[in-house]
């Protein structure tokens, strides 16, 4: 069932008897968790009647035991069992046993007033499984699978709203593009920037977002390669510097470079052919916005240019790695590089 379905109908206070949330998106499953527990537990005795289990270390015997236990001075319970792993293709961390059927004879006849939530961070269910199967048809299955596009630019608009701020398309496509697709990281630059501008319903600009916003290493050499393009060598040099500072490793920057110019390299060879924006971020696993980029980033290459960029890359990697050469200094001759293969080509045309 869809995730904004579910949470409609917990808000209507039709609680089904069990849950089971499966993905490798986990904030917005604890998000669920969160809600859940709020709508269906009185804070005062939380403590008294919600439970939380290991799958890998309980049996579900006991798990569903718990379940069927009365309230404590309240009208419902919470129980929590993660690591459910039994209910996909995974080998589980331990031999804990689990009877299937037990499962499947609880939900005949389920404890009204508790709510079971059975948790696994697996991209999906074993659904060739008698079990995966009946909790389709009697219970709720949620999936909770990263966002994408026009999914995660929403949730930056409705998580900043929480914060009393506000945020337009372009600047959550540009947040995204900064920071990545990470809702954990998204959600502390979102609630930093909405305390930084202060009063209510504040806008959240490009201007804090520059001044704000903590970059991850790929945005950094994603900005390297834009200053370059951009004929800012001063400001390449700059970020290229930073890194290092941080500590990162000489030979990882140049293989996120590589990886950089393979995606303008992968872009200069299919856009052509009709490729769209969409379809050139599923190829190339990035998302879309970086597509975006890095098309305005190719328009300064020719193919045989990116070509030549990664022989000198694989080139200055095995000088690196085999002690030949300074690491530092062969990243800041490959940056030359670079400006000088963009100046060769603008004088080309």
């Amino acid at each position: 069932m869809p995730l904004h379905e579910v949470v409609r109908e917990i808000k209507a206070k039709r609680i089904a008897p069990l849950y089971v949330l499966y993905g490798a998106e986990t904030f917005l499953m604890e998000e669920f968790v969160k809600l859940l527990r709020s709508e269906l537990i009185d804070p005062e005795y939380a403590d008294l009647n919600v439970s939380q289990y290991d799958c890998a270390e309980t049996p579900l015997s006991a798990i569903l035991q718990d379940a069927e236990t009365l309230p404590f001075l309240a009208e419902h319970r919470l129980v929590l069992a993660d690591n459910a792993f039994f209910l996909t293709g995974v080998k589980p961390p331990s031999k804990v046993e689990v009877d299937a059927d037990e499962l499947i004879r609880y939900l005949d006849e389920p404890a009204e007033y508790t709510a079971v939530i059975l948790r696994v961070n697996a991209d999906k269910l074993d659904e060739r499984k008698k079990l995966v199967k009946a909790l389709h048809q009697k219970a709720v299955v949620v999936p909770f699978q990263p966002l994408q596009a026009a999914d995660l630019y929403g949730w930056v608009e409705r998580r900043a709203k929480q914060y009393q701020a506000r945020i337009e398309r372009p600047e959550a496509m540009k947040l995204v593009e900064r920071v990545g697709s990470d809702l954990r990281l998204l959600d502390k630059e979102l609630e930093k920037m909405a305390l930084y501008t202060g009063n209510q319903d504040a806008v959240i600009t490009d201007q804090v977002i520059e001044l704000l916003a903590s970059r991850t290493l790929e945005q950094n050499v994603f900005a390297l390669v834009e200053a370059v393009v951009g004929g800012q060598l001063n400001e390449a040099f700059r970020i290229l510097y930073d890194c290092l500072k941080t500590g990162e490793e000489p030979i990882r920057l140049l293989a996120l470079l590589a990886r950089q110019i393979r995606m303008l390299l992968h872009i200069k060879m299919w856009a052509p052919r009709g490729y769209t924006q969409q379809q050139l971020a599923g190829m190339l696993k990035v998302h879309p916005y970086a597509v975006k980029k890095a098309m305005e980033q190719a328009r300064h290459f020719d193919e045989a240019g990116l070509r030549r960029l990664l022989g000198i890359l694989a080139e200055e990697d095995f000088r690196m790695k085999s002690g030949q050469v300074d690491k530092r200094i062969a990243l800041e001759v490959f940056m030359t590089q670079v400006a000088a293969q963009l100046q060769t080509a603008k004088a080309g045309h």
